[in-house]
């Protein structure tokens, strides 16, 4: 190949990575103007629903959860987290325990039950004011049997569930295929670039183009 064969290649693998490092991003930004309308319309979507769950109420409780006074003289689970409006059913599943409420929100009317029980009793209560409700057996108090009831909007505890943070979605911190694209579209431009310019340093003149003065 002589020189001018090898300049009119070379331009044109070069002019074809340029346009290709350049097209993607159009795509690309096209693409991302699709994603942003879905999640504005996914938003969209979820501020109605929200809408209609307050239109008819609200949420909420007005579920039951269970807490059991077990043989080994401790509450289980010895912490709970509910919505306002559920109901927790105590189940004593051995005997002598009683529940003496220790603290609890300022509006809040919960008595316990503090008459002392044996296995198969139950006994239960609705909580509606939200706050921190703590308690304990009478008899095992020194064996730390204690408890605590944690009532909140969401029903979770905030430190496992991560309230504040959130999780991030693995495919956000990746990049795009496009992005991909681009860079080794233009790794392939340089280094005909360099091939280019190797060529030419190389081996100067083509000895195959004739010399203006040569006869």
């Amino acid at each position: 190949m002589n020189r001018r064969d090898f300049l009119k290649t070379a331009s044109g693998v070069t002019g074809t990575a340029a346009v290709a490092s350049v097209a993607p991003p159009a795509v690309a930004q096209e693409e991302d103007d699709g994603n942003e309308t879905t999640s504005s319309d996914n938003e969209t979507a979820g501020n109605e629903s929200d809408g209609n769950e307050t239109a008819g109420g609200g949420g909420g409780g007005g579920g039951t959860k269970t807490v059991e006074l077990t043989g080994d003289n401790v509450f289980d689970p010895d912490e709970l987290y509910i919505q306002p409006g559920t109901t927790v059913v105590f189940e004593w599943t051995s005997d002598g325990h009683n529940i003496v409420v220790d603290g609890q929100p300022a509006d809040a009317n919960w008595e316990g039950h503090e008459p002392i029980e044996n296995e198969g009793f139950t006994y239960e209560h609705t909580f509606e004011v939200m706050g921190e409700y703590a308690y304990y057996c009478k008899p095992h108090a020194s064996l730390g049997m204690e408890a605590t009831i944690t009532v909140n909007e969401s029903g979770q505890n905030p430190a496992a569930s991560g309230e504040g943070g959130g999780e991030v979605d693995p495919h956000e911190l990746g990049v795009p295929f496009q992005a991909h694209f681009v860079g080794i579209a233009t790794i392939l431009a340089i280094f005909m670039s360099l091939v280019f310019s190797f060529y030419v340093l190389k081996y100067g003149e083509s000895p195959n183009t004739s010399s203006p003065n040569r006869k």
